[in-house]
């Protein structure tokens, strides 16, 4: 077996390769890069629906479906790729975690239906 190679760090060197680069702390106006309303994405499409009513009663994210059909649909779609549930968690996870440090989160009972939904596709922990 061949010795483990390591380089000596300072534990601050260490936290920023961890953490990464401190957010910036200018804002950001994201409306630029955001593509244009799609009228098309303002309801629900029927493999949305479907996979909205696949889902158990306790877990299924109505008021978001109801209040942001664009991201309803995105998940649906994301379900439907190879690879479900990876794909629609790591989603949720984007969706639960404020990355850019600005997000205001969402209202309501949303939050928790993503939780809930989240917690349903992640298998057990060992």
């Amino acid at each position: 077996m061949d010795p483990i190679s390591f380089e000596f760090v300072s534990v601050e060197e260490a936290k920023k390769i961890l953490d990464g680069d401190p957010p910036v702390t200018g804002m950001v106006d994201w409306r630029e890069t955001r593509q244009p309303p799609d009228p098309a994405a303002q309801s629900l499409t029927p493999a949305a629906l479907k996979w909205l009513t696949q889902l158990p009663r306790e877990v299924r994210p109505l008021e978001l479906f109801h209040t942001y059909p664009r991201i309803g649909n995105q998940l649906a779609a994301l379900a439907a790729h190879q690879g479900y549930p990876a794909p629609v968690t790591a989603f949720l996870a984007d969706l639960l975690i404020d990355r850019r440090g600005d997000r205001q989160g969402f209202p309501g009972g949303i939050a928790q239906e993503l939780s809930r939904l989240q917690d349903f596709l992640l298998p057990p922990q060992p």
